[in-house]
């Protein structure tokens, strides 16, 4: 088991102050989980400038997400350019020896009408890249997307279990997404505890999908490590927060000093 601080919560000009967030926390074991901005030169620019300071910790890499729809049918100029982007970080996950990368079925609006299609793309596109992650040396694993206060979600709670038993790939279940879409968390986990690789770690109050830290929102997050530590004690803990905890480092050092007093870190 890894723990990983992701950064979503940088905008690309800001990424560089992972690095001081990083020097607070010298003394554990924490990796990186890049969030990906290939449609930003200023993020391009960042990693570039900075790769050799990337490499001294472990990593894991978010998949792309701007500018990137992978329900997209191929031959689409939505769906070269999601492919383009995949390949880069994937160009990236070799250079950086990353654990895994993260792949979202849909990030768009679903409707009853475009349902059909975009799963059927999108469980094509993942096949596709599946096949170019294991020739670079990685995996792809899955997330739950998307939330029912967006009309973004592509599969509910019982349609999500059925996917993820039938594909090869692992899956990473992001707790602020399974609250918000009023999953029963329980079921979830007990039912892909074989499954479940990853997850992503954030709170909010069951209305808007804010990536707060992990006690600050209605979700029980003491609850939530029970099941964790009961089924799936071995799967990598990502915190992937929001834009508006950035400036909280000593906030962000305090959740992951309360993530390794686990009884599966001790």
């Amino acid at each position: 088991m890894d723990i990983y601080i992701s950064t979503n919560m940088y905008v690309p000009m800001e990424l560089e102050n992972i690095f001081s967030l990083m020097e607070k926390l010298k003394d554990c074991d924490v990796g990186i989980e890049l969030f990906v901005e290939w449609q930003d030169e200023n993020f391009i620019k960042v990693i570039e400038k900075n790769m050799n300071k990337f490499k001294l910790y472990k990593s894991s890499l978010h998949g792309p997400y701007y500018s990137t729809e992978h329900s997209k049918k191929i031959g689409t100029k939505e769906y070269e350019l999601s492919k383009k982007y995949f390949i880069k970080t994937l160009e990236l996950s070799k250079k950086l020896n990353s654990k895994h990368i993260v792949y979202h079925h849909n990030n768009c609006k679903v409707t009853p009408g475009n349902r059909k299609d975009m799963l059927k793309h999108s469980t094509d596109n993942l096949i596709e890249l599946t096949e170019l992650a294991h020739k670079y040396g990685t995996d792809v694993v899955v997330e739950n997307t998307g939330t029912v206060f967006n009309n973004n979600l592509l599969f509910n709670e019982t349609q999500f279990i059925e996917m993820a038993k039938s594909i090869e790939n692992n899956i990473l279940i992001d707790i602020g997404h399974a609250f918000i879409n009023r999953w029963d968390m329980h079921s979830v986990i007990k039912n892909l505890n074989n499954k479940i690789t990853a997850y992503h770690l954030h709170n909010n109050y069951g209305t808007v999908d804010s990536h707060n830290r992990i006690k600050d929102g209605s979700l029980d997050i003491d609850k939530f490590f029970d099941l964790y530590e009961k089924y799936t004690p071995a799967a990598d803990l990502i915190v992937e927060y929001g834009k508006n905890c950035n400036k909280d480092e000593e906030g962000i050092v305090e959740d992951i000093k309360n993530i390794l007093e686990l009884p599966s870190q001790l």
